[in-house]
């Protein structure tokens, strides 16, 4: 009996394991919010998150809001947001720096955009 209940916790240890390695290994869809006002920002958002680890990736420019599924297992939503601030566009986690904003065109100057509206 004591064999039975030992290989009964052992099974339900390996199958816990199992699943909670399987639930790592699927994709995360996130929305949040990026500075962009114009199709140049679209793409350029869109291009920036192309990367190993990304599914797939949508800007609405009416919302400012981009639609990414990735897999956590190749990249955090911590490096999404720091790639995108490297690429000069703030989101709702963190601001580029003011170096990286200056390199934007000058049609993609969200900042700007938002204070004149």
């Amino acid at each position: 009996m004591k064999n039975i209940v030992f290989l009964l916790l052992i099974w339900a240890g390996v199958f816990s394991v199992t699943a909670a390695q399987a639930q790592d290994k699927r994709p995360v869809t996130i929305t949040f919010w990026v500075g962009g006002v114009c199709e140049m920002c679209k793409e350029r958002i869109e291009h920036t998150v192309d990367v190993p680890g990304v599914k797939s990736a949508d800007y609405n420019l009416s919302s400012h809001e981009l639609t990414i599924m990735y897999s956590p297992k190749k990249i955090s939503e911590k490096e999404i947001h720091a790639l995108l601030n490297k690429a000069g566009h703030d989101t709702s986690a963190s601001m580029a720096t003011d170096e990286a904003y200056g390199l934007i065109h000058g049609c993609c100057k969200y900042r700007e955009h938002e204070h004149n509206h």
